[in-house]
């Protein structure tokens, strides 16, 4: 590129405008408007690339010394945060109108990792927007190629983002946790790749059990999404057993063999035990043995919670278990029990003797 061209690049970015309706944050899908028929997307793209470009910037000049930082003032300027939000804003009008510019900016610019970026932002809103442009994305992308040759473009995506929106389903903040759960479901009605599968299992390792919790419960219900067809001569099988397979070994907790050990199952759920055993057979040697483990894992109640509720858990169902709430109700409590027994004792000695009137009754 020229000097002249170049300069006038700049000088294109400064006379572009962001339009202040798309500063704003949590605007309706409805509410957004098609680009007019002459509209000039140049300025847009680099505008846009402009202010992304800004924000890894600053994101890496915090490695810098402070002589560096000093002779570069410009970096020290906080990045205003609605510009971001217009970011996400002119995406999501791209993705809703002008989805063949939207591919190339998105994914051709790789500006999903910056976006991805704004989810660890201080400010909620805009977390809360990257997170409804994800939703977006999921509901209405189109593979452009067939995964069987070569992967498609938002399978990039889907690496990153996963283990991000697991993140942020379990985060405090109500509004962010709701957003992110409703965009892992839509992903997982939408995304039918292996990739995406196999992502989910590899969450599935780790020891926050909340995220695990949450990765396993996506995992049952992408297995099912995806159905038997899918998974009938699936050249992938071998990777899922074996991400499956690292979940078991890393994890010596009882709660993490039963999930193991219930996944599993829906595996050979949808594609029936003959095919299941097919599929194993492709498997390496490793993974096969992994898989062995998972089958033939013997559960135990090693947990205190599990022991106490098991040692609580009465052998007679209509039996009262009632247990005292403080030591001032304790013989209260016993009172109960033992006329309960009394009780049950004296209707046993009646029924017995009805029985023998009745078999007096019968030999007379």
């Amino acid at each position: 590129m020229s000097k002249k061209e170049n300069t006038t690049l700049k000088e294109t970015e400064k006379k572009f405008e962001i339009e202040s309706s798309m500063q704003k944050g949590n605007i309706t899908q409805e509410a957004l408007e098609p680009f007019p028929a002459d509209y000039d997307f140049i300025p847009l793209l680099q505008k846009l690339k402009g202010i992304c470009g800004k924000a890894s910037k600053k994101k890496k000049s915090t490695n810098k010394n402070k002589a560096q930082i000093k002779a570069e003032p410009e970096q020290n300027k906080p990045i205003d945060w609605t510009m971001q939000l217009a970011v996400i804003n002119y995406l999501r009008r791209m993705l809703k109108f002008e989805k063949d510019l939207f591919n190339q900016t998105f994914y051709g610019l790789k500006l999903y990792e910056n976006i991805l970026d704004f989810l660890s932002s201080i400010r909620g809103i805009l977390a809360q927007n990257a997170i409804i442009l994800f939703n977006e994305v999921f509901s209405q992308y189109v593979p452009e190629v067939d995964e069987k040759n070569q992967k498609a473009p938002v399978i990039n995506l889907l690496k990153i983002a996963i283990p991000a929106l697991i993140l942020k389903a379990n985060t405090s903040q109500s509004f962010i946790k709701n957003e992110a759960k409703a965009c892992l479901e839509t992903m997982v009605a939408n995304m039918k790749y292996n990739d995406t599968l196999i992502y989910l299992l590899e969450a599935m390792n780790t020891k926050k059990i909340a995220d695990f919790e949450l990765s396993y419960a996506l995992v049952n219900k992408l297995i099912k999404n995806l159905g038997k067809t899918f998974f009938m001569d699936n050249k992938q099988f071998g990777n899922m057993m074996g991400a499956l397979g690292d979940v078991y070994e890393n994890n010596k907790s009882d709660l993490y063999k039963r999930r193991c050990n219930t996944v599993l199952a829906s595996f050979e759920e949808i594609l029936g035990k003959e095919q299941f055993e097919k599929q194993l057979e492709k498997c390496t040697k490793k993974e096969k043995e992994k898989i062995h483990e998972i089958t033939f894992v013997k559960l135990q109640a090693n947990t205190k919670k599990e022991i106490h509720h098991h040692n609580l858990k009465s052998k007679d169902d209509k039996k009262s278990c009632e247990r005292p709430k403080s030591r001032n109700n304790t013989k209260t409590v016993l009172k109960k029990q033992l006329n309960l027994k009394l009780v049950n004792s004296k209707t046993e000695q009646n029924e017995n003797s009805d029985n023998v009137n009745q078999a007096e009754a019968q030999n007379a």
